[in-house]
């Protein structure tokens, strides 16, 4: 339906107009009424208006004036003027803001229906040409996206363009790289699911190329597409050393694995390429990423980097580095918390003795805390149940400033992962059990004690008490818990409202979402939206 204002500073004829004139039938609604010009303006403001009935002549802006006005900031609302008598100099001036109908007052109700007419033919044609230029951009953008994938893709390949040539034919084509990275996103092996059904492959793709796309949505980057299960993006800086570029978008990675961990069906492995200067390194550093990638071989959902070319020292720190976390995991999935503290602490010893870069280590980190991550999605545990963030160890790791509070920190996030998979061993009763599950899959609902005791079947008072017994938190506090985690999420993205999210966890007071949030995070929802908001470059 069309949405209609009228304006009018007489109320007999605002009421007039809303009583005899069919207005379903003209497939239009009145959604407001103003007295004046400045009304109107703040009707429009808040409102979406298609049509717009006013008088030419009305105290403080009148009808000519709200035209001009709409005119230039509403220019898809269309305006019908009425008049208490025929003045073709004041139609003449009414052309010019492409008002569609001028009509004299004696008997309005026959010309507005037909004025409503023209003017509701005037909205579709120019929506039609707007539903048609869009058609047009967007087979320009696939057109433009295409003629790049060749063109990217080419270049990797070998086949075209001397190197001194590649950097000008791709600025020709709308890419501009300085410091640049790739990143190879090999998926496991979709076509098993879609080997008979290519249409449904390629929107898996597509899909899988929107969620990129929104991961990295910060930053300057080019996505495409290199085969039926490798994706890469291209992503380019403007400043920034290349270790602290690094650890921005292992950051990045890693939010996209924590989101495959929550939502996706699919395993992804990830690799990262060092930083480079020349297009005519874009080979270069696409194998460097499909060579970090293919060192996720035995680890699913894993991020990896490139051991940069600072050397065969640097390498040979790299490869150490990994053993290290390998080892490292291991003893925490094994149980052996005492192992891994050991293995942490000598590998940070031998930071020491290399005097190995902060930043170097800061990567380091970044990719033992990946790992551990990775773990209770692994082991099929609760990971809502740590104490806890990934996203925010990242940021942590980031602004550490000595060797020191960097390893009291990956201490933490060992002994936290640790202490989950530990806990998660020990055998719960089936009630508590289906507790945990019950609250993982509602939080989101109006649920409290008594209707989770109705779901197992048992007297509130007693589930609260064995609860409590097997799990050392209460009912109550494990449904916050997990509801917080979930909304430290939705905040992740700026354009969720507090009272939105709120709402989305299962709060319905938002004040009182407010209160819970800070007294589990120790600062407010918009604090840490703005706080997370403000990380990425």
């Amino acid at each position: 339906m069309y949405n209609v204002m009228i304006v009018d500073d007489e109320a007999v004829i605002r009421k007039g107009l809303q009583c005899f004139i069919n207005w379903s039938a003209l497939d239009c609604r009145l959604v407001c009424e103003a007295s004046n010009g400045i009304e109107a303006i703040e009707c429009l403001k808040n409102n979406d208006i298609d049509i717009v009935i006013a008088d030419i002549r009305m105290p403080g802006l009148d009808g000519l004036e709200l035209s001009k006005y709409i005119h230039d900031h509403y220019p898809s609302t269309k305006v019908i003027i009425l008049t208490a008598f025929a003045d073709f100099s004041y139609a003449q001036a009414a052309i010019k803001y492409y008002v569609v109908d001028f009509i004299v007052k004696t008997n309005p109700t026959e010309k507005i229906p037909e004025a409503i007419k023209k003017a509701k033919e005037l909205i579709m044609r120019q929506k039609e040409k707007e539903n048609q230029l869009k058609l047009l951009e967007s087979k320009l953008r696939e057109n433009t996206s295409e003629i790049q994938e060749k063109l990217i893709k080419d270049i990797i390949n070998g086949i075209v363009f001397p190197p001194d040539l590649i950097g000008k034919k791709l600025a020709q084509n709308g890419i501009q790289l300085e410091n640049f990275f790739i990143i190879v996103f090999e998926i496991s092996d979709p076509s098993a699911d879609y080997s008979e059904n290519p249409e449904a492959h390629n929107r898996f793709i597509m899909s899988v190329k929107n969620f990129l796309g929104m991961a990295f949505k910060d930053y300057h980057y080019h996505l495409f597409v290199m085969s039926k299960n490798i994706l890469f993006i291209i992503v380019s800086f403007t400043k920034g050393s290349a270790s602290f570029c690094t650890q921005s978008l292992l950051v990045t990675c890693n939010e996209v694995l924590a989101m495959l961990d929550s939502f996706m069906k699919f395993t992804i492995s990830i690799g990262i390429s060092g930083m480079h200067k020349s297009p005519a390194e874009i080979p270069q550093a696409y194998n460097e990423a499909l060579e970090a990638s293919s060192s996720n071989f035995y680890n699913s959902n894993n991020v990896s980097v490139y051991a940069s070319s600072a050397g065969e020292s640097r390498k040979s720190a790299y490869v150490q580095m990994h053993k290290f976390n390998d080892a490292i995991v291991n003893h925490i999935q094994s149980g052996n918390l005492n192992a891994a503290l050991e293995d942490i602490n000598k590998l940070f010893q031998k930071y020491r003795e290399n005097k190995e870069p902060i930043e170097h280590i800061k990567v380091s980190s970044m990719l033992l805390c990946s790992l551990c991550f990775r773990l209770p999605a692994n082991l099929n545990l609760n990971a809502d149940l740590l104490n806890i963030n990934e996203a925010d160890i990242y940021k942590q790791i980031q602004q550490c400033k000595s060797i020191q509070s960097l390893l009291d920190l990956i201490v933490d996030v060992i002994k936290s992962i640790s202490k989950l998979t530990s806990e998660n061993k020990k055998q719960y009763s089936l009630i508590v059990r289906e507790v945990n599950n019950f609250l993982h899959n509602n939080y989101n609902k109006n649920i409290n004690l008594q209707s989770i005791a109705d779901h197992v079947h048992v007297n509130s008072s007693y589930l609260s008490r064995l609860f409590k017994k097997e799990t050392n938190m209460s009912i109550i506090d494990t449904l916050n818990k997990i509801r917080i985690e979930k909304a430290k999420q939705l905040l992740m993205d700026p354009r969720n409202k507090v009272f939105e999210v709120a709402s989305e966890v299962g709060f319905d007071d938002p004040t009182y979402f407010t209160h819970v949030f800070a007294k589990y995070v120790g600062m407010s929802p918009k604090e840490y939206r703005d706080r997370s908001n403000g990380f990425h470059l």
